[in-house]
């Protein structure tokens, strides 16, 4: 009885460890395969977001369901297969409203994107989702997740400084900068002990950060001393103002893939060409024909020695008297010596209040004016905007592909004296009024090459001249800019490899003595490119002397963009979400 027993017991602790045993595994098995098919649905949608983010840089913009999901074939997995052919089982992409739900619409919200602190922007909200299972359906179950994707339109005149390269600010002038600061480079930022940098709002940079070593060949510099770097002043903290992020792109895609210098095509070799006219012998890329200011403009003045033609576009059309009155602003070429290029330069020069008044009678025009200069020389040629003091009130954006001077007051109210513009006077805390009275700054900008900015005071006749004879005065000029620059390093065709930049303080390029004298700005500075047809080194010696700097960013840009404003593309993806 007692054998029976034992053999009962036993029995029964085998039956049980086998049921226990196969249970187990039937749950490893079970989750196991629940995690595989996790991983697949993640998969899937990571999968999406690759089509999702081509398909909206090929397109230039967001891209509607129905497109999306007639250029995605789900991917396959092996012992797998999609839930159902339902919205909730396959492999989908939709664009949805500022509530999360679908929508036939594409709708975009402004908010501030928390991955650049202080930056908004325009943002299309897409829900990528998959659910799979296992395809022997020996269990009854789907793994399912959902994951947002955003393709965010990015202002970049938001912003007092956006570099495409290094930002560079070594051994500047007391300066105090209260905008936004971006590059989608490395960040080289330093104040002295006598002279602090000052940052009053978020810093982004992308590849790296420092404020304790030399900018690049900062060594060569007449200026340079060893250990002169002293931290920048956050006004919060370090911390909550410096950002390490991803590259916001300015054509709308990664560069790499819509730069090609290699192919015999002259309409995709760098950034450089939003500010050129297309070759019409090629097929210009949608990245860049969406993006040039020969495009957008719908004014467009064409200089070929002496022929004058003006063009109308963009839902601007011209009568024969208004053409002639457009080219009557613009003077006959003359020439001055530009101390930094070593050369003579050849100048076509826009009397901006002449342009206004033949622009009045106009209607359909976008405000936005491309300028160039053709003509066959030795020596290069450029743009120059006088008389600037009064634009239009809904604003003016000056492009070309030539450098471009800004002489004297821009954007002020300035219709005589020069000294009517409070700022002028010379203010370093900023608080002088950048306008005379009565008159409202309009949204303004100047593209070109590269951007020089002359004084009030400025002479063509000195412009050969010692630096003592070019004596500049306290001058205001109200605009964003977008220019070249030449970096750190440079290794020109022949001579000697350039030294150090000058940096962000000298991005806007100066040719006066302007020793105790202001200049006051408000505005945006953006540079995309390398200059190429103002190539020549910065240095101090008898090319300039630094001003005062009174430096601001134009808060206003944040709700009333200078005309044809530029705009970075970022996508993000939110979370994994489980259903």
């Amino acid at each position: 009885m007692v054998a029976i027993l034992m053999v009962a017991v036993l029995s029964a602790f085998v039956t049980v460890a086998m049921n226990v045993t196969g249970n187990t595994t039937r749950l490893t098995d079970r989750s196991r395969d629940y995690a595989a098919a996790r991983a697949a649905a993640e998969g899937s949608v990571d999968y999406a977001y690759a089509q999702w983010k081509g398909l909206t840089a090929n397109n230039n913009g967001p891209v509607a369901t129905t497109t999306m999901m007639a250029a995605i074939t789900p991917p396959t997995f092996t012992g797998l297969s999609y839930a159902s052919a339902a919205v909730d089982g396959q492999l989908r992409v939709d664009a949805v409203d500022q509530y999360g739900a679908p929508t036939t619409t594409l709708t975009s919200v402004t908010v501030t994107l928390p991955a650049y602190p202080g930056w908004s922007g325009q943002v299309y909200t897409y829900l990528a989702r998959a659910k799979l299972q296992p395809s022997n359906g020996s269990y009854a179950f789907a793994a399912g997740v959902k994951r947002q994707f955003q393709y965010t339109v990015v202002p970049l005149f938001q912003s007092m400084f956006f570099f495409q390269d290094n930002l560079e600010i070594y051994k500047a002038a007391t300066m105090t900068v209260n905008g936004l600061v971006h590059t989608n480079s490395s960040a080289y930022l330093s104040g002295q002990s006598s002279s602090p940098l000052t940052f009053q709002s978020n810093v982004s940079y992308v590849t790296s950060y420092t404020a304790t070593a030399d900018p690049p060949y900062a060594n060569t510099w007449s200026g340079w001393s060893a250990n002169a770097e002293v931290d920048p002043v956050y006004t919060t903290s370090q911390s909550s103002q410096l950002h390490q992020v991803t590259a916001m792109q300015p054509l709308g895609t990664d560069l790499s893939s819509a730069i090609n210098t290699t192919d015999t095509n002259p309409n995709n070799d760098s950034i450089h060409e939003i500010i050129e006219p297309p070759n019409t012998s090629y097929t210009d890329p949608a990245v860049f024909a969406t993006r040039r200011y020969y495009n957008k403009a719908g004014l467009l003045i064409k200089i070929n020695g002496a022929t004058i033609t003006v063009t109308g576009q963009n839902g601007l059309t011209l009568t024969t008297a208004q053409k002639t009155a457009i080219a009557g602003a613009v003077s006959a070429r003359s020439t001055i010596y530009d101390q930094r290029e070593g050369s003579n330069v050849n100048v076509s020069t826009v009397n901006v209040g002449t342009l206004n008044t033949a622009l009045n009678s106009t209607t359909g025009f976008n405000n936005v004016v491309y300028i160039y200069d053709t003509t066959t020389a030795t020596t290069p040629n450029a743009i120059r905007l006088s008389n600037g003091g009064v634009l239009p009130a809904s604003g003016l954006t000056v492009a070309s592909v030539n450098p471009v001077y800004i002489q004297g007051d821009y954007n002020t109210g300035t219709t005589n004296s020069p000294t009517a513009v409070p700022a002028n006077n010379g203010n370093s805390s900023d608080t002088a009024s950048p306008t005379v009275s009565g008159y409202t700054r309009a949204p303004a900008a100047v593209i070109g090459d590269a951007v020089m900015l002359l004084s009030n005071s400025w002479s063509d006749s000195n412009s050969s001249q010692s630096l003592s004879s070019r004596t500049a005065s306290n001058t205001t000029y109200n605009t964003a800019i977008v220019s070249g620059f030449m970096p750190s390093g440079y290794q020109p065709s022949s001579g000697a490899q350039y030294g150090y930049s000058g940096g962000a303080n000298n991005f806007p390029r100066f040719l006066e003595n302007w020793t105790n004298k202001y200049c006051t700005y408000f505005g945006s500075m953006v540079e995309l490119y390398q200059s190429q047809t103002f190539t020549g080194e910065w240095d101090t010696g008898n090319i300039y002397s630094p001003p005062i700097r009174c430096w601001n960013f134009d808060p206003n840009y944040t709700q009333n963009p200078p005309p044809g404003s530029l705009t970075a593309i970022s996508w993000t993806r939110g979370s994994w979400v489980k259903y």
